[in-house]
């Protein structure tokens, strides 16, 4: 039945989703008109609806008030909004304070200026929302659809919680729908873009950082997925030598790692050699297994002092490579070397600005 079938006593109001997004069913609301209104109590544009006013026409599980007119309204801490459809609702300068969306459908809302203190929105849908100079502080976000939503200028603190992860992270067989049709874990890394910002803008450099290296773990996952192995090994190698960018530790201790496996296999490949006067010692192992415990100890002792060095670039020139392979290692090495001193610059400068 369409609005202009529908009884004069009857709201008949049929918000114009399709033109927003083709995938979202037509409704039409059957709800008596409100007093003298030509709609019901959830679609007349009147600001400051209160509990009173819409108590009575209080929606069941599973109902649709989609295009809801709600601004201004007074909905503090009420617990019969969870599970039912509000999608391209307007909740602008609306009190939404410990209030139950759980479970609800809220996609393309509008919640401009609202306080949302408490409010719980775990399990819901607020993928193309605007969510503008609105109140989170304590609210409950977690396994809530949020791709393709538009914050600005929200404010959260620590007890705000999204989750340890996005709900798109699942399993791509029970990863839920996108609006947009996107990859799960695309819209998984617009979510940790969008947290970035928020965080970012509140203070919380703990949390801006974890939301950085869940969006690039993502588009590491995303691009072996589909197929760019390209990108997959740059993401592979940022995460391994230094999450990132993230983390100057991770990339001292891969250094450290590289230097202790380049020490092992100088005396394996030719040694290295030391010249005092007129004596020439090289430290190699010629048949390690025949080697005299203290011989292998001094050897790897020296070896170890070489790669460090050499990995630093220092080069006192006691010792040498000897043979072309060893060459060839040290020289990598201590291009190497460069690349991690430079790298940990950029990891520790990077640091200082979250």
């Amino acid at each position: 039945m369409t609005s202009n079938e529908q009884p004069s006593n009857r709201c008949g109001y049929s918000p114009d989703i399709a033109l927003i997004h083709e995938s979202i069913p037509e409704s039409v609301c059957y709800r008596p008109v409100w007093g003298d209104r030509d709609r019901c109590v959830w679609h007349a544009k009147e600001l400051g609806k209160s509990i009173e006013n819409l108590k009575e026409l209080k929606p069941e599980p599973g109902e649709h008030i989609d295009g809801a007119y709600l601004k201004e309204a007074a909905l503090r801490n009420i617990s019969w909004l969870n599970d039912i459809s509000l999608v391209n609702a307007d909740f602008t300068r609306a009190d939404l304070r410990a209030t139950d969306f759980s479970n609800s459908d809220l996609k393309l809302a509008r919640l401009k200026e609202t306080t949302a203190i408490y409010t719980d929105f775990s399990g819901g849908d607020l993928e193309g929302a605007l969510i503008s100079e609105t109140d989170l502080r304590s609210a409950n976000l977690v396994n809530t659809q949020l791709n393709g939503a538009i914050f600005s200028n929200v404010y959260v603190n620590r007890d705000t919680d999204f989750g340890e992860y996005s709900i798109y992270e699942k399993e791509r067989e029970i990863a839920p729908r996108t609006l947009y049709e996107t990859h799960p874990l695309q819209a998984a890394a617009w979510v940790y873009r969008e947290l970035q910002q928020i965080y970012q803008d509140n203070s919380l450099p703990a949390l801006t950082r974890r939301s950085y290296q869940q969006e690039k773990d993502v588009r590491r996952r995303l691009a072996w997925d589909e197929g760019e192995y390209g990108h997959a090994i740059k993401y592979e190698l940022s995460r391994w030598v230094m999450l990132y960018g993230t983390s100057p530790y991770r990339v001292l201790a891969v250094s450290a790692a590289f230097i202790f496996l380049c020490g092992l296999l100088y005396p394996l490949i030719g040694g290295v050699q030391q010249v005092s006067g007129e004596r020439t010692i090289t430290y190699t192992f010629e048949r390690p297994q025949a080697a005299p415990l203290w011989w292998i100890g001094e050897v790897l002792f020296r070896s170890i002092y070489f790669s460090v060095i050499t990995f630093s670039t220092l080069g006192y020139g006691n010792l040498h490579p000897v043979g072309a392979w060893t060459q060839l290692l040290s020289g990598i090495e201590a291009i190497l070397g460069s690349l991690f001193a430079a790298l940990l610059v950029f990891v520790l400068a990077r640091s200082a600005t979250w």
